[in-house]
């Protein structure tokens, strides 16, 4: 390399430092490659960064592979952090509130039932619901609606609920409308079956398991999305999308949401929902969505005792 011009040398390393930026470029062009590195973004980028740096060091174009390292690993921080930063909806009209909060139950159902409870929130969306819990809940939540063997998920309500759609091949939870004493909205509860590898095999439809080791393909996992995304898209009331979506924020099905929906937890600083043994891809997979219209104030995150995920809280809204 010392035999090299100093510009020829100069070009190399500064080819090596734009190069891992093209992942922006790319990820929502190359399909499920991209959607499956996504989901393991913060990992790979430090495993590549580390390769590259060894082989660098090794071979003649060492500063070429630092820069290159170096590079990957800033790209994998913005790409991880970027969509956790807060901008917020709006302000909600103080006299149309809406408490909404979300939480993926896990194992410890019974044991979570307190800290849902404590909430107090006006509408409630749980997944991996049974029906211990559910019977639990109605105690507090005289309207709701459950299912038990499919998605899994629970809707709870202070108001009254009307059940526009039920959970089948394109919607893994329910279309419900809302009606509250300050106007009409509809929610989509939904609880996506994730698109990667678990010792269980697809858990998602137990009376159609199959025996493979995924709840379902990421190709199919997409196609859910695209169909939450449309049906939110062509209601023309205000719309609510929550639960476990299996949707890392960082991944080209959080942008097909985004077209249409604003991130109602960005009121503030967004953070990982998946803790446990997922704790290391740094997740945010449990979401609230609102239809533009609607604002957001008051978000938190709380833990929920025996679960997996941390639970999502926040006040909704008519924008002020």
């Amino acid at each position: 390399m010392e035999g090299e011009p100093l510009v020829r040398r100069s070009m190399g390393i500064g080819i090596a430092a734009l190069l891992p930026w093209v992942w922006f470029v790319l990820r929502d062009r190359l399909g499920v490659v991209t959607d499956v590195a996504a989901i393991v973004l913060p990992l790979l980028v430090v495993v590549v960064a580390v390769v590259v740096g060894i082989v660098g060091v090794l071979g003649r174009r060492r500063w070429a592979a630092v820069a290159f390292a170096v590079s990957t690993l800033l790209v994998g921080i913005v790409a991880t952090f970027g969509p956790w930063i807060p901008h917020g909806t709006g302000t909600v009209d103080p006299g149309r509130t809406v408490r909404f909060a979300a939480a993926n139950i896990g194992v410890g159902e019974i044991e979570g039932a307190d800290s849902l409870l404590a909430l107090k929130a006006d509408v409630l969306v749980v997944s991996e619901i049974g029906e211990p819990l559910t019977d639990r809940l109605a105690e507090a939540y005289p309207n709701h609606v459950a299912d038990w063997t499919g998605p899994s998920v629970g809707i709870f309500s202070r108001w009254p609920l009307t059940v526009v759609e039920k959970p089948g091949p394109d919607l893994p939870g329910y279309v419900l409308r809302v009606h509250a004493p300050s106007g009409e909205f509809d929610v989509i509860a939904a609880h996506v079956p994730r698109p990667w590898w678990t010792s269980g095999g697809s858990t998602y439809n137990q009376s159609t398991d199959d025996g493979q080791p995924y709840q379902t393909t990421v190709a199919e996992h997409h196609r859910l999305i695209e169909q939450l995304a449309a049906r939110a898209a062509r209601d023309d009331r205000p719309v609510v999308v929550a639960g476990d979506l299996n949707t890392t924020d960082r991944g080209r099905d959080y942008r097909v949401l985004t077209k249409h929906l604003d991130d109602a937890m960005l009121d503030s600083w967004g953070r990982p929902s998946q803790i446990g043994k997922w704790a290391a891809l740094l997740v945010r997979i449990d979401h609230l969505f609102v239809k533009p219209g609607w604002c957001s104030d008051g978000t938190n995150w709380y833990p929920i005792p025996k679960s997996d995920h941390h639970g999502l809280i926040s006040t909704i809204g008519p924008c002020a």
